[in-house]
């Protein structure tokens, strides 16, 4: 296995890269765009609020601007579907539909990608130049993308289950409108909470495992493009295991808080990389949201 005479093809190279490149693009002009209407960019200040559409659609028919009743309808439907989306916020009295759980869910899903999908990058890579090697010897191969989907649905499932707690964080009046926390004390239970669980046997263990792709794949390949699903999704499940707490830490700098989430998606890749001072990384990250945590409250 260590042997590298063999490297993946540049189109099979290629077509990993672009379709990583597919995936963020979309879900970082969600993120960015989601942030731009609520004002959580970094360095920026925007405000133009989504309300003013409806404004705007008064002024036109004010200046005597006469559209087809039927061309305004389409062009509004379209134009309401992705404004809901992008300015989604948590429903003023906490009279939540189910399209708001979808949202909120959606929210999530789209965030985990754009953040987790960066640090699978050499896993997809060391995938495909072993599925060059079994096409070399004529065996069975897979799409990597299949591979990707396969742990990017592992943060799905994670974004569904993290939902239900901020639900009810907000419906017990702990988080604003805004997705940030309104007591100290919350942000410093999360932070402290993630700070401990770098210090854990089960962080060391799931870590391990996300630093070591060719071991797992060694240890749990699967033949087929069902079988490069399952080896998606149960690297997912250790990533998940690796870095659940960590995005915990979202509900006590703001869920939307933009820089935050840039910060712990570098954050992540670096420790996943981090192959020579390991425990030295992550127990020095341990430390500050511990202190971070404490500080907070004192």
């Amino acid at each position: 296995m260590n042997d590298k005479a063999i490297q993946a093809p540049l189109k099979d190279r290629m077509i990993v890269y672009v379709g990583v490149a597919i995936v963020l693009m979309f879900s970082w002009l969600y993120i960015l765009g989601m942030g731009w209407h609520m004002n959580t960019l970094p360095f920026t200040d925007n405000t133009t609020m989504s309300m003013d559409m409806s404004q705007d659609s008064m002024s036109m028919k004010d200046n005597g601007m006469e559209m087809n009743k039927q061309e305004m309808k389409d062009m509004n439907q379209e134009s309401n579907m992705i404004t809901e989306v992008l300015t989604w916020m948590p429903p003023m009295g906490n009279m939540w539909a189910l399209t708001d759980f979808f949202l909120l869910f959606m929210m999530w899903a789209v965030m985990m990608i754009a953040m987790m999908t960066p640090s699978i990058l050499p896993m997809l890579m060391l995938y495909t130049t072993l599925n060059a090697r079994k096409k070399v010897q004529g065996q069975e191969s897979a799409s990597t993308m299949i591979l990707l989907a396969g742990y990017l649905s592992s943060w799905v499932l994670f974004s569904l289950f993290i939902t239900f707690p901020q639900y009810f964080l907000h419906t017990n009046g702990f988080l604003n409108m805004m997705m940030e926390p309104i007591h100290a004390y919350l942000a410093a239970f999360v932070l402290v909470l993630a700070g401990i669980y770098q210090f854990t046997p089960y962080k060391d263990a799931c870590l391990n495992v996300c630093q070591s792709p060719l071991s797992f794949l060694t240890n749990n390949w699967q033949d087929g493009n069902l079988g490069a699903f399952i080896i998606g999704y149960k690297h997912g499940f250790y990533c998940v295991g690796c870095c659940w707490a960590l995005m915990l830490t979202l509900f006590a700098l703001g869920v939307m808080n933009i820089l935050w989430v840039i910060v712990l998606t570098v954050f992540v890749l670096f420790e996943k990389v981090s192959y020579n001072y390991p425990l030295i990384y992550r127990r020095a990250v341990g430390a500050f949201l511990i202190m971070w945590g404490l500080v907070l409250v004192v």
